[in-house]
């Protein structure tokens, strides 16, 4: 079997506690050795001086709009959008059309992402038939298809009831459930509510929307004992309601965003809809909140929501949609967080590739003898630019669009096969 050998990288995988300048020779789909200077003649030998090698990321809530959107991305353009970002394996939404509510869409989900072999993809499936809170789906036929997560994402189930059930159902099927957290009555805005929403006569999403939801799913998790994981998480109340539910014990977790960590509600000014994301960027005491949440461990994950729109739904803010692409961008943001010593650089990798894995059920994201040879090789000091050249995405909604970054992934490998070589 023809080997490859990663040489001269500093490898960093906090499930091994491995950390140093190492070579890590590839044979089969997996790792073979991982030793100071490798002496592999009959290998292809990837040259990695100074590079960032680390597992592949994983992205626990994607929008691929396929089925029934793919003027703005399908599963082959955010394959590529996601390798070119570190990432080999990501659960999709299901707002889709139609929603992944049946064995069948969750299937074609499935063979389909098979078939396009870049990294895998999982489908997440609703919470209720239709996505309409009604009636709860079929969760057995549904994670017999292949679905890792339950749902609803876009619409918040509103019946407690209901949530209580599928709470009790889905412990028993051991996999999460993931609610939308916003109270659709208080979120009926554009933007966030306070000053800028005030000084652009939008009307405004109050940060009780997000909160109020969140502390009634944690009260439902904790009396039923089902994985809850909050989606999205964006307000510094939240983040408290998180962590007094987590010392109860409560089986818990939550992601954020990385744009919510480097962007506040001042963004609008800027620019305009390519700002508007649901839930809103909040205030700076907001932003500092989440990164004191994420440094603290009180926040599990980064999660893209990378949700692509086409130019033309992106006009003025209160008739546009809210979304931004995200899969290229993450690791750029994140890495300034590192520079800025908010976290460490192991902790960035547990954040992106190791817990995201844990909360969806994916096997271990480690580089280990015999380990899947899922890897990312990234140079954290590598300037580019965000643009037509660059971007694999369909769509171009974000406020990054054009601007210059710094972080570039520079090799993904699923299980040992290059999927992406950065073109420089």
């Amino acid at each position: 079997m023809k080997k490859l050998l990663l040489k001269g990288g500093y490898v960093v995988d906090p499930s091994s506690n491995l950390k140093g300048k190492l070579d890590v020779l590839i044979q089969g789909g997996k790792v073979v050795k991982i030793e100071k200077n490798i002496n592999a003649h009959d290998a292809e030998i990837l040259n990695v001086e100074g590079k960032i090698i680390a597992p592949a990321f994983v992205d626990i809530h994607t929008h691929l709009r396929d089925p029934g959107h793919i003027y703005k991305e399908d599963m082959l353009s955010g394959s590529k959008s996601a390798v070119a970002g570190g990432y080999t394996a990501l659960l999709c939404m299901p707002n889709t059309s139609p929603p992944i509510d049946s064995p069948e869409t969750a299937s074609y989900i499935r063979e389909k992402s098979t078939r396009l072999s870049l990294c895998e993809i999982f489908p997440a499936g609703t919470l209720t038939l239709g996505r309409k809170g009604e009636k709860l789906s079929d969760f057995y036929s549904l994670k017999e298809a292949g679905c890792l997560a339950f749902t609803d994402d876009g619409s918040t189930l509103r019946n407690s009831d209901l949530m209580k059930k599928a709470l009790e159902v889905c412990s028993e099927l051991k996999v999460p459930v993931m609610n939308h957290c916003e109270d659709p009555v208080l979120a009926k805005g554009e933007v966030n509510e306070g000053e800028i929403s005030a000084l652009l006569g939008i009307k405004g999403r109050h940060s009780s929307a997000e909160e109020i939801m969140i502390a009634r799913d944690c009260i439902l998790a904790y009396h039923t004992g089902g994985h809850l994981h909050i989606q999205h998480i964006s307000t510094s109340l939240a983040v408290e309601i998180v962590k007094f539910f987590k010392e109860k014990g409560t089986n818990l977790s939550c992601e954020v965003n990385p744009y919510h960590l480097v962007f506040t509600e001042r963004e609008i000014l800027r620019s305009g809809a390519q700002a508007k994301v649901n839930p809103p960027f909040r205030k700076e005491k907001d932003r500092e909140k989440l990164l004191e949440a994420l440094a603290e461990g009180i926040i599990d994950c980064i999660a893209t929501d990378h949700a692509p729109h086409h130019t033309s739904e992106k006009g003025l803010v209160e008739k546009s949609l809210p979304g931004m692409i995200s899969l290229q961008t993450a690791l750029p943001i994140m890495l300034q967080l590192v520079r800025e010593k908010i976290i460490t650089l192991e902790r960035m990798i547990e954040l992106m590739s190791v817990n995201p894995a844990k909360i969806i059920g994916l096997a271990e994201r480690t580089i280990a003898v015999n380990s899947r040879a899922d890897i990312v090789v990234f140079d954290p000091e590598k300037e580019w630019i965000l643009c037509e050249d660059s971007n694999f995405s369909k769509s171009k909604n974000t406020p990054l669009w054009n601007k210059e970054l710094k972080g570039k992934v520079i090799y993904t490998l699923k299980e040992g096969k290059i999927v992406f070589r950065d073109p420089q």
